[in-house]
């Protein structure tokens, strides 16, 4: 483990736990592989391991480190609790009680694992605010995941599920509406602004940020990719705006999908058997 070291570190993160007696297993001896499972996939899914290694390596005040661990101990956690009262005795499985202690009903620790849920998703979405500044993270796999549509991030109370979900309807969309109207070049140097926060221009965040809000408007159709009138207008309006200012827009002007609103020019030849009026 890089991130979690001490029981006291563990502890710290997680509310209302007792203190460990003289003679019990810690805390975090139960937790080692849940912990060694979370930061796998912390690093698969969001860091890298090369970027895990460099947060592991940081000061325990690291802003990064710090969220980083929090989401850590949180789904490490999440993953454990169903495992932690039982243990195998020769005769099978059985639950460790105390006297003094009632069980905990399913309703409360299904409550617990909603709530382990919120903090982690809570920090994802601080975890990929900080990653996107980052020198070398948006080079990395994880962050080209994340940078496949015009949202780069969950959204404030969104959880991570209703994110990737999202994100699968997102993507058809945007190949349709690249397709039909910013082209795939364009499209992707939007969808890279917009994970760095860094705009080339006005024009570039104002459509970023108009293009975000027909695509949330489309996610409410009966299909994904189909667009209402007011939001082809809209796109529309997009076009025109990129269309005049091909300075800004190089890409758009040299793609394909700029030939759809190109005007074929008829030419008139002495050999034409007709002539274009």
């Amino acid at each position: 483990m890089l991130l979690i070291t001490t029981n006291e570190q563990l502890t710290a993160l997680l509310p209302n736990i007792a203190v460990t007696v003289k003679g019990e297993t810690p805390l975090i001896d139960k937790l080692v592989p849940f912990l060694n499972t979370a930061e796998q996939w912390v690093a698969d899914t969001f860091l890298s391991s090369a970027m895990l290694a460099d947060i592991g390596s940081r000061y325990d005040t690291d802003t990064l480190r710090n969220i980083t661990t929090q989401v850590v101990v949180y789904e490490a956690f999440r993953r454990a609790l169903p495992h932690l009262d039982v243990v195998l005795t020769p005769n099978g499985f059985g639950i460790v009680s105390n006297a003094n202690i009632a069980p905990a009903s399913k309703e409360r620790i299904e409550r617990l694992q909603s709530s382990l849920l919120i903090n982690r998703d809570a920090a994802i979405h601080q975890l990929l605010t900080l990653l996107c500044k980052q020198q070398g993270w948006l080079a990395t796999e994880q962050a080209e995941f994340f940078r496949g549509t015009m949202f780069s991030n969950l959204k404030h109370g969104q959880s991570l599920q209703e994110y990737l979900e999202m994100r699968e309807k997102l993507i058809p969309l945007e190949e349709h509406i690249a397709t039909q109207y910013l082209s795939m070049e364009l499209l992707s140097t939007l969808q890279a602004q917009v994970q760095s926060c860094q705009f080339s221009t006005d024009k570039h965040k104002h459509i970023c940020r108009v293009l975000q809000a027909v695509e949330v408007e489309c996610l409410g159709n009966s299909t994904s990719t189909t667009l209402s009138p007011q939001e082809h207008r809209t796109l529309t309006q997009i076009v025109e705006l990129i269309r005049s200012n091909p300075e800004d827009f190089p890409e758009w002007h040299a793609s394909t999908t700029a030939q759809l609103y190109t005007p074929q020019v008829f030419e008139n030849k002495k050999d034409s058997k007709a002539f274009w009026f």
